[in-house]
């Protein structure tokens, strides 16, 4: 099988493999290059905006999120707090470089202001 396409190669004129070149037209091709690159882009980000919306239902979890973060504040450094609600329970988080530690457990969570009421109670029993 080689040596049939070596002798084709062998036996064809020598015009064929003197034909005139034309360099490629170089913003032809950079335009075509960005035309590309943006439009593939523009599909990225066209899905990712898809999945944060919750457009895609196989992205997401058919179990319901036993765990929700409600609010998370840095306190300095790489330290914050995280207010946390599994299964119906608020827990105050401290959370470290290494470690994470509960803080409050506010019980039963009964809606709106009910956190901060707790802590001003809690804040004021501790003075």
């Amino acid at each position: 099988m080689v040596r049939i396409l070596i002798c084709a190669l062998i036996l064809l004129p020598s015009r064929l493999w003197a034909a005139s070149f034309s360099p490629p037209d170089l913003w032809l091709s950079g335009l075509k290059l960005l035309v590309g690159m943006l439009l593939v882009i523009g599909i990225m980000l066209f899905m990712y905006v898809l999945n944060r919306r919750g457009g895609f239902a196989f992205f997401k979890s058919s179990r319901p999120n036993r765990i929700q973060i409600l609010e998370t504040r840095p306190v300095g450094g790489r330290k914050a707090l995280c207010l946390v609600r599994v299964r119906g329970e608020d827990l105050l988080l401290g959370l470290g470089n290494d470690r994470v530690d509960l803080l409050l457990h506010f019980g039963a969570s009964q809606g709106g202001d009910r956190f901060e009421d707790e802590l001003q109670e809690r804040f004021e029993a501790g003075r």
